[in-house]
């Protein structure tokens, strides 16, 4: 089997928070903290409740496997300068976004640093409202094992509360029943470089909800 070529990335100055042009592989990236693009897309639905529809990371990621994550995250390929979220939205549960649909919440200037990984992204953050059924969904490059619809109130509640919760999942082939409490989540959701991040999509996510129109940005 021939293996697959290296993601390539694009550098961007942390300083400035601009792109430099040039590429870097993903490896080295992650290995010496140069910065680079990424996307992310949440999806809220309204009805039957308030939800965030959250995907389950596939068991063979090398980070974070099987955890409940972002809807839709990734890294911008290097060259790559129209449609990136739309790429990645594709790519990972099967769906176009309307352009005139995504409500820009700005960029997340992330940093995360451990014995193995210097990670600098400047995030680029979406919210997108849709009443879909989870079936709607599919998981075209096996990054994507789930897509599980999560009530809001139960998202922030997990910050101070931890509970079990019986949830609607969806796992490519049948509508499942699953419990899931705090730590079936991405733990970097609840680590204080988060923290602002969280707070604004929680803002952003009350005022799509409430009032149609969000005012809030990442910065």
């Amino acid at each position: 089997m021939t293996p697959q070529p290296e993601e390539m990335l694009e550098e961007w100055d942390w300083e400035k928070g601009t792109p430099t042009g040039k590429s870097i592989p993903r490896s080295v990236a992650h290995k010496y903290g140069i910065a680079h693009e990424g996307v992310h897309l949440w999806i809220v639905r309204s009805m039957p409740v308030q939800q965030i529809v959250f995907q389950k990371r596939a068991s063979h990621k090398d980070m974070y496997p099987g955890y409940l994550d972002i809807t839709v995250g990734g890294h911008v390929p290097y060259g790559l300068d129209t449609n990136k979220i739309q790429k990645e939205a594709y790519e990972e549960i099967g769906i176009v976004p309307d352009d005139n649909k995504l409500i820009d919440l700005g960029y997340f200037r992330y940093e995360e640093k451990n014995a193995t990984l210097f990670h600098r992204e400047f995030q680029r953050v979406y919210l997108y409202m849709s009443n879909e059924p989870l079936t709607a969904y599919s998981f075209n490059d096996n990054e994507v094992s789930a897509a599980y619809a999560i009530p809001v109130d139960y998202c922030k509640a997990i910050f101070t509360d931890d509970y079990p919760m019986e949830v609607e999942s969806y796992n490519g082939h049948q509508l499942l029943s699953t419990v899931v409490s705090k730590n079936n989540f991405h733990p970097l959701l609840f680590a204080p470089s988060m923290s602002h991040y969280m707070d604004v999509l929680f803002t952003a996510i009350e005022q799509l909800l409430q009032i149609g129109t969000v005012t809030i940005r990442m910065s």
